[in-house]
């Protein structure tokens, strides 16, 4: 999941930060693509406040994997 798609589920930096109890700057910091543990702690903050419903959140995940697995095989 890119950083840019954390952010907009929460609709700012500020917000996700809140969402999972860090600052803004420690998620200014994040890589653009976040780790599986970041994602999943996005996602969850995410169904926690109501933000996306656990079967948005399983078609995000899907995508996500689709989108990991094409950028696999394109760098053989």
């Amino acid at each position: 999941m890119d950083k840019k798609i954390a952010i907009s589920l929460f609709g700012s930096g500020a917000a996700l930060g809140r969402a999972l109890g860090i600052s803004r700057t420690a998620v200014g910091f994040w890589p653009e693509t976040l780790t599986i543990r970041q994602q999943d702690e996005v996602i969850g903050a995410a169904i926690r406040l109501n933000k996306i419903t656990p079967e948005q959140a399983k078609e995000l995940v899907s995508n996500e994997r689709q989108r990991h697995e094409r950028s696999q095989s394109s760098a053989n």
